[in-house]
C-alpha cells in the first residue's frame, strides 16, 4: 500500500506476471463493519475507493478465480480517511496443469459480439459512477444484442437484488441458469434472492445442491442461513464449523460464522453454548450490533443480568433506534436486578423506538405494574 497525493484512493488489479487485465474484473469488497459490496474494476483493472466507502477501516478484496487465467485471490488492507492509498492486488496464478475452461467462459469471453461487449463495459462504467439506472439500461441493451450473454445477465440480476427488486432478480437468475447451470454465480445469487423473499426451503435445497457440486466457499453462509431458517440446525452448524475452520477466510467471515452459530444456539435454548460464540465474534468484530444484542439475550437467560446489561447498552449505543429491541431486553435485565426505575425507562424507550411492536400492550402493562409498585403516576 503506497501513499499518493492528488488522486483518490484506489485498488489496481494485476494479472499473474504483472500485466494489466484486458477486461473489467468483478470482485467482493468487505469492510470491517460487515458491509460487503460486489463491485467491478474498469477495463484495466482499476477501482476507485470513493464516497461512503472512505473511512478508517480494514478491507478485504476477494477475487474469484476464473479457472483458466488466474486463481482465487484474497488481499487485506487498511484505509484512513485523510490519507490517499494505492492498493495493488496481484492475482494468483493457477498452480499445476491449466484447468479446462468451463463452457460458460467460452460463452462469456469468446462468443460475445463486440457491440454487446461494449454495452456491458458501459454498464460497468455506470456502476463505478454509482449510476444504477444507466447500468441497468446498458446491460439490457447488451442482452438485447446477445441474449446468451450470461455475465451480463447475472450482473443485471445482482443489481436488481441490491436494489430490492427481488422478483426481477429471481426471473433473470432463473433465465441464466436455464441457459447454462455450470455458471455458479446465478445459482448462488438466486439462493440469496429466495432467502430475502422468505422462500428459505427452496433456497436451502438449491444452495445445498450447489455446495455439494462445487464446494463454493461463497455459498456457505447463505446456505447456513437458509438451513437455520428452516430449523435444520445440525446441518447449518456443520457448515458454519467448516467456515470457522477455514484458515483462508477473513476475520469478518469468521466473525459472521461465529455470530450465526450463536444465533442458532439461542434458537435452540442452548444459551451456555451461544455465549462463547458471540464473544469470539465480538473479539473479531467488536462493533457487531446484533452480536452484542444476542449475547445480552443469552446472558439474560443465564441470569447473568449485570453482564447482559453491559452488552445490551453497547448494542443500543452502536445501533440506536435500529437496535430498539435491545431496550426491551435491557428493561428485563434491570427488572431482574431490581432496578425498576431504569426498567421503566428502558421499556418506555423501547415503545418509542418500536411503536408498532406486537407486544406493545404487554410492555405497557409491565410499565404500569412497576409504576404502581413504586407509587408513580
Amino acid at each position: 500500500m503506497i501513499a499518493q497525493a492528488g488522486a483518490p484512493s484506489s485498488i489496481q488489479i494485476f494479472m499473474p506476471g504483472g500485466a494489466l487485465p484486458d477486461r473489467p474484473i468483478r470482485f467482493e469488497l468487505s469492510r470491517d463493519d460487515g458491509r460487503i459490496e460486489t463491485v467491478f474494476t474498469d477495463n484495466k483493472g482499476k477501482f476507485l475507493i470513493t464516497g461512503d466507502l472512505v473511512r478508517d477501516a480494514d478491507f478485504v478484496v476477494r477475487v474469484q478465480g476464473d479457472g483458466r487465467s488466474f486463481a482465487s485471490t484474497t488481499v487485506t488492507f487498511r484505509t484512513f480517511r485523510n490519507i490517499v492509498t494505492y492498493v495493488p492486488v496481484f492475482l494468483n496464478p493457477i498452480e499445476g496443469a491449466r484447468k479446462p475452461s468451463p463452457s460458460v467462459l467460452s460463452v462469456i469471453d469468446i462468443n460475445v459480439p463486440n457491440d454487446a461487449r461494449a454495452s456491458y463495459e458501459q454498464a460497468i462504467d455506470a456502476l463505478n459512477r454509482k449510476d444504477t439506472q444507466a447500468a441497468i439500461d446498458s446491460l439490457k441493451k447488451s442482452l438485447a444484442l446477445y441474449p446468451k450473454y450470461l455475465r451480463a445477465m447475472n450482473d443485471l440480476g445482482v443489481i436488481y437484488l441490491q436494489s430490492g427488486r427481488l422478483s426481477d432478480a429471481v426471473a433473470i437468475f432463473r433465465q441464466a441458469i436455464k441457459l447454462n447451470d455450470s455458471f455458479v454465480y446465478p445459482r448462488l445469487n438466486l439462493g440469496i434472492a429466495l432467502i430475502r423473499m422468505g422462500k428459505q426451503s427452496e433456497a436451502a435445497d438449491l444452495l445445498s445442491r450447489l455446495y455439494q457440486e462445487t464446494s463454493l466457499p461463497l455459498a456457505r453462509l447463505p446456505l447456513a442461513e437458509a438451513l437455520s431458517d428452516t430449523s435444520r440446525f445440525a446441518e447449518a452448524e456443520k457448515i458454519l464449523r467448516i467456515v470457522c475452520d477455514d484458515a483462508n477466510a477473513a476475520d469478518s467471515i469468521h466473525a459472521e460464522a461465529r455470530f450465526r452459530l450463536g444465533a442458532i444456539f439461542n434458537k435452540q435454548n442452548r444459551f451456555a453454548d451461544a455465549v462463547p460464540e458471540f464473544e469470539e465474534a465480538l473479539r473479531l468484530e467488536p462493533n457487531m450490533v446484533n452480536a452484542h444484542m444476542q449475547l445480552g439475550g443469552a446472558l439474560l437467560q443465564l441470569k447473568r443480568a449485570a453482564e447482559a446489561e453491559r452488552e445490551l447498552k453497547k448494542a443500543y449505543e452502536l445501533g440506536g433506534v435500529s437496535a430498539g429491541a435491545a431496550q426491551l431486553l435491557l428493561g428485563e435485565a434491570y427488572h431482574l436486578q431490581g432496578k425498576y426505575d431504569l426498567a421503566i425507562q428502558a421499556f418506555e424507550q423501547y415503545l418509542k423506538d418500536v411503536p408498532a411492536a406486537p407486544n406493545v400492550a404487554q410492555v405497557r402493562e409491565a410499565i404500569d405494574r412497576m409504576k404502581t409498585a413504586l407509587n408513580k403516576p
